[in-house]
């Protein structure tokens, strides 16, 4: 066997191929890896081919609202029909070796609970679940069309229609972001507006029109986004969903789920997923108002990069 690891940015397409073959239930698509890799300078990937074939990929970097976390996020995937060859090991090595380089000494990787050698690998490698997303499908066919009934003084507008509450948007997600649990020892962060705007506001998954914001007034006081996870697929993504702190408990956050699933009905879609941590009771909550259809958790898996 001839194992060697080569530039993923040499072949973006099996990077994309390999990663959802891996995780299944998540679909990347190359140009979504491009753009991800224009908000994280830091990111690298590799590939690992066997016998001059791509059978997996391996990345890591450190996003913005992970800064200060002590902790890189990477992945590691292969397929599952070229595994136990040694192609992981050297790929874990090599992704070690670049997050050490950026400061980090430990991984936050991704695995689906389904996945046979996500034990073993934890195992192996003394890596121990951060956290728990409960993950969900909306399969769309004979979906009934919900209603969406915001508050009496709550308007729910789109980005679409009112770019100029982009700026309210992320001052709802300055709020919301440090309360979302994940692997890292710091609160999650949006980072600057232009940040913000750059990473979620913009790109191939970007939907204006299925970007919902919950309006009082003049202020934004939550969002929604749906983002596509595949097009050619018709299958969008819940990215994100949040209320300000002083508006929650009146009903916003199951009024703009119900406009996100009214418009992927509207719009023809095939399906959307979506995903909240078993901690995040609220979310959950408001998931439960819907028939969504469970997925295998998605783990997020913490452990100490390798040393060579």
């Amino acid at each position: 066997m001839a194992i060697e690891l080569i530039d993923g940015r040499t072949d973006i397409a099996s990077v994309a191929r390999i990663a959802s073959a891996v995780l299944r239930w998540l679909i990347f698509e190359p140009e979504a890896i491009e753009h991800l890799r224009s908000q994280m300078p830091t990111r690298r990937d590799w590939l690992g081919v066997l016998d001059g074939e791509p059978v997996g990929v391996g990345w890591a970097g450190v996003p913005v609202w992970m800064e200060g976390s002590g902790v890189a996020m990477s992945g590691l995937f292969v397929l599952r029909e070229a595994r136990h060859r040694g192609v992981g090991g050297q790929l874990y090595g090599q992704v070690s070796a670049h997050a050490r380089s950026l400061g980090p000494s430990e991984l936050l990787m991704f695995s689906f609970e389904d996945d046979p050698d996500t034990a073993g690998f934890a195992e192996r490698h003394s890596f121990a679940i951060a956290n728990r997303v409960c993950g969900l499908r909306l399969p769309l066919s004979g979906c009934p069309r919900p209603e969406s009934t915001p508050p009496a003084d709550v308007l729910i507008t789109t980005l679409a229609e009112r770019p100029e509450l982009a700026q309210g948007v992320w001052e709802v997600a300055c709020e919301a972001f440090p309360q979302i649990p994940f692997g890292g020892n710091a609160p999650m962060q949006a980072g600057s507006y232009e940040q913000f705007a750059a990473a979620h506001l913009s790109g191939p998954r970007y939907i204006p029109e299925a970007t919902f914001v919950a309006v009082a007034g003049d202020e934004a006081v939550g969002y929604a986004q749906l983002e596509w996870m595949s097009r050619a697929a018709r299958i969008a993504d819940h990215a994100m969903i949040a209320v300000r702190n002083d508006w929650r408990g009146r009903g916003i956050a199951q009024a703009l789920k119900a406009a996100q699933i009214a418009w992927a009905l509207d719009t023809g879609l095939h399906e959307l997923r979506a995903g909240n941590d078993e901690r995040n009771s609220p979310a959950r909550a408001v998931n439960a108002h819907f028939p969504y259809v469970p997925l295998p958790d998605f783990l997020h898996l913490r452990g100490p990069a390798a040393t060579r």
